[in-house]
């Protein structure tokens, strides 16, 4: 079969899963082919093996992450490897990792922590902004630990960042200036669809019952240890109970942001610095 069957036909199957039907067959292809985009138009009246073009298909019609089929994602300005057990980056992310550069920026930090790691997009992105900065990055679960050190050894910064197991804050002991973290925030009961619920790690996912339970947590905790600085992202509808919960706790300052679909995704708190 000729590459240009084999679009016409990958777009075909792809097209009542995908918003994006013959983009997404295109970038199959081009990673069986081991070739960019514009090689599939250059070239297309070239013979392709269609049965391992088939299984690539199958597996996002199956409705498979595409990150995870070709086991990467582009993220910020770089490429991080990915696979099943490990949060795909999401771009509100980089909405998050731009608010604490900011702050970076202005308050000359050098220390900081992140609070579930997965495939280690903030630490690495913030590690190659900030060449003095050091992070220490936590994950409960093994397979985010291990795929973030995969990353941080590409880009070469095992010097700048520190993975280390623990539950939140549990196992770090000492100073840092900021956290950031984009936490489990879903409630359990919220119904996701299928690419997300049934590949992605229901551990990044839901926050507790209600949602919100694991991001109160954490502001407990970074309060409790002296941190100046917490950045977090939420759920679209946590800005009123985080509100109420911070008023009732005490913090110097805490803003909201939106995201790109102009939704709230999260916070930026500042605690009191002579707080005991």
């Amino acid at each position: 079969m000729t590459i240009k069957e084999a679009l016409t036909w990958g777009t075909s199957e792809l097209r009542e899963v995908c918003e994006r039907a013959q983009y997404e067959a295109e970038l199959l292809l081009a990673f069986q082919l081991k070739q960019d985009r514009t090689y599939l138009i250059i070239h297309d009246n070239g013979i392709i093996d269609i049965k391992e073009y088939e299984t690539l298909i199958q597996r996002r019609k199956k409705h498979e992450p595409y990150e995870y089929i070709v086991g990467e994602a582009s993220f910020y300005d770089i490429h991080l490897k990915v696979e099943k057990g490990v949060l795909i980056p999401r771009p509100e992310t980089e909405i998050l990792i731009d608010l604490v550069s900011d702050i970076i920026e202005k308050e000359n930090i050098t220390r900081i922590a992140e609070i579930g790691v997965g495939s280690g997009a903030i630490s690495v992105v913030l590690a190659r902004k900030f060449s003095k900065l050091h992070s220490i990055a936590t994950d409960i679960c093994d397979k985010p630990m291990e795929v973030s050190r995969l990353n941080i050894n590409k880009y070469e910064l095992s010097g700048h960042i520190e993975v280390r197991k623990s539950n939140l804050l549990d196992e770090v002991s000492e100073p840092v200036e900021l956290v950031v973290s984009n936490p489990p925030y879903i409630a359990e009961d919220f119904l996701l669809e299928s690419n997300v619920i049934d590949y992605e790690p229901k551990e990044a996912l839901f926050g507790g019952r209600v949602g919100d339970e694991l991001l109160k947590q954490i502001i407990v905790d970074v309060k409790e240890k002296k941190v100046k600085w917490l950045a977090c992202e939420m759920g679209y509808d946590q800005k009123e109970p985080i509100q109420a919960f911070v008023n009732e706790l005490g913090v110097k300052s805490i803003q909201f942001y939106k995201d790109l679909a102009d939704l709230d995704r999260g916070f930026v708190i500042e605690f009191f610095k002579d707080e005991k």
